[in-house]
């Protein structure tokens, strides 16, 4: 009795969430060690990041170190000189920022946390996988599913398959802060176990926690968040009872509370200060395509098609493995689609506001992330215009189609427990009880094998994969490439470094090298490749050349201020009144001794 007592118990805490959870968090961490390596993570190895291949995360690593040496509250003090740069605006991460920066003192010089970032996304992303994956398994089998091992290799497959997502796989190391998405999963969880909330504003403490999470790590996840929060409140009204029925007023509450603490902290770090922020006016080039999720966009052994916008912003490709489940789940339903249409309009009617309201928030949200044009592969179905005051506001998420992800992850997740109630009714028709609850949970967890087997071959092996892979062995243990200039040579105790050709703007290595010497040399820079520059900045920058062109620049303005272009034509021009240097790709205006 006692080993029969102990294998039960055994088998309990085999089954538990917190199980699931670690065991989709280590499939997370084998694979960023196979994929990526662990050199990156060391802390104080900051050379893999100064390299062409990490893209944008030269530039974050660079506004953290602008943020640890001089910054205010969420403002950057050194960049964007002399108004400053919210820290969101250099997608450095505040929610770690805000946390390392106390201990800049101890900390090296060359410290950095992305490396550390990328590996807690993927093991997060394994992980909650993991939570959602237990749920659809014990809605598919029961309670008293007694086949153990089936669970854990369901539970492995499934996670594989959320870990090996292309869009993390796009951005980690790319652009880190939307690696994140494993946020869009904790919303999930929001969502399915919203009912397990004792009080409602427990629900609405736990989302407030949740979306000011999710503005310090990136702007972007706010408004997908905010519709998986109105899911989730919906989610717990409709499972209200009898005198536990939530009124209109705490329902309202649970959302706008959350939502306006998040908003209020995106504002205390400088989120506003910019006002709309917006630059680039590209919504339909950066929205989100119909066929996004079929369009491999480089991440399949196949060919992509021909797309109408060529932003890698819609790429969202399912993988071959998860497509395949989809057709496999819509044959086994054949047969049943009457019956589950039924049971969905009996629902509709019985929480037909609550379902309305849902409905509308999902469809808003899909107009939002598919931007001012509605694309069909190649094809534009309808473009259309709005206020320009609207197009401002909207352009701020210039790369709407992001806010499409949530809808990829939840036509994932939908189509293993599809995939779940379809083999069970198939075997209904062709085995009795006792060898569904036998053969059932075995059959499942293989089908999901073979479904992230296929889909591990069709991502890991297309071009983009690969590219990556090769390209992070390659610079695990390299030096730098973008090293800081030594100025000495025209440095004389300047405090600020300005470009000012307007074209630096975009130069992005080039802010890598100058932000880097800024640094070496205790000195500020007024603009560069950053999310966003501040109007001042330009008219400041603006202003600097005029009073250049018409020789009314100031001995004391060359004492306090470092001029440098990367404009031949600029440099020509300036030469004619000033003595210039030139050092890499830099001509610096020397001051007069």
């Amino acid at each position: 009795m006692f080993r029969g007592r102990n294998k039960q118990s055994v088998t309990k805490t085999l089954r538990s969430p917190v199980v699931a959870f670690l065991l989709g968090a280590v499939i997370g961490l084998v694979f960023f060690i196979l994929f990526y390596g662990l050199a990156i993570v060391n802390p104080a190895n900051t050379d893999w990041i100064w390299q062409s291949v990490t893209h944008d995360t030269a530039q974050h690593q660079l506004g953290w170190e602008f943020f640890c040496a001089d910054s205010t509250g969420g403002i950057i003090n050194g960049l964007a000189y002399p108004v400053g740069l919210s820290a969101i605006f250099m997608d450095v991460i505040p929610l770690l920022a805000l946390v390392f920066k106390p201990f800049a003192a101890v900390l090296p010089s060359n410290f950095q946390y992305f490396g550390m970032w990328g590996l807690l996304c993927y093991m997060l992303m394994g992980g909650l996988a993991a939570i959602l994956l237990r749920y659809i398994w014990l809605r598919a089998n029961g309670q008293r599913s007694i086949k153990v091992w089936a669970q854990l290799l369901f539970t492995v497959a499934g996670s594989l398959i959320f870990v090996l997502s292309p869009m993390v796989m796009a951005r980690n190391f790319y652009h880190p802060a939307l690696a994140g998405q494993w946020l869009i999963l904790l919303g999930f969880i929001m969502i399915v176990y919203a009912a397990r909330f004792r009080h409602w504003w427990i629900l609405e403490i736990a989302w407030s926690v949740v979306l000011v999470m999710a503005i310090l790590i990136h702007p972007y996840f706010l408004p997908m968040m905010g519709v998986l929060l109105v899911l989730s409140v919906i989610r717990y009204w409709t499972r209200l009872t009898g005198s536990a029925r939530l009124r209109w007023t705490k329902a309202i509450s649970m959302v706008l509370v959350p939502a306006a603490l998040s908003l209020m902290v995106f504002a205390v770090l400088g989120g506003f200060s910019l006002g709309s922020g917006a630059e680039h006016y590209d919504l339909e080039e950066k929205g989100f395509n119909l066929l996004s999720f079929v369009n491999p966009g480089g991440y399949s052994i196949i060919p992509a098609f021909p797309n109408r916008s060529s932003s890698p912003e819609t790429m969202m490709w399912l993988g071959l493995g998860v497509i395949l489940m989809l057709i496999v789940a819509a044959v086994l339903w054949r047969g049943h689609y009457r019956t589950s249409w039924a049971k969905f309009r009996e629902f509709w009617g019985k929480y037909r506001g609550q379902c309305c309201l849902a409905a509308l928030f999902c469809v808003l949200l899909l107009v939002f992330a598919m931007g001012t044009r509605i694309d069909l592969g190649p094809i534009t179905l309808l473009q259309y215009s709005v206020p320009d005051k609207v197009y401002e506001l909207w352009s701020a998420f210039r790369a709407a189609a992001r806010e499409a992800w949530p809808f990829y992850y939840a036509t994932v997740l939908l189509g293993i427990y599809w995939l779940a109630k379809g083999l069970r009714l198939c075997a209904s028709t062709k085995w009795s009880g006792a060898q569904i609850s036998r053969r059932l949970p075995v059959v499942l967890a293989l089908s999901l094998t073979v479904v992230a087997g296929v889909q591990a071959l069709d991502i890991l092996n297309s071009p983009n994969a690969v590219a990556k892979h090769s390209g992070f062995a390659a610079i695990a243990n390299t030096a730098p490439e973008f090293a800081p200039l030594d100025i000495n040579a025209v440095y004389d105790g300047q405090k600020h470094l300005v470009a000012l050709d307007e074209g630096f703007r975009g130069d992005q290595h080039g802010t890598y090298v100058i932000g880097r010497t800024a640094l070496k040399y205790n000195m500020t820079l007024n603009t560069g490749f950053f999310a966003r520059v501040p109007d001042e900045v330009k008219s400041d920058q603006e202003a600097w050349r005029r009073k250049f062109a018409d020789g009314k620049v100031a001995d004391d303005d060359l004492e306090n201020n470092l001029f440098f272009t990367t404009d031949k034509n600029l440099a020509d021009e300036l030469s004619a009144n000033y003595e210039l240097v030139q050092l890499d790709n830099f001509y610096f205006i020397k001051s007069e001794e």
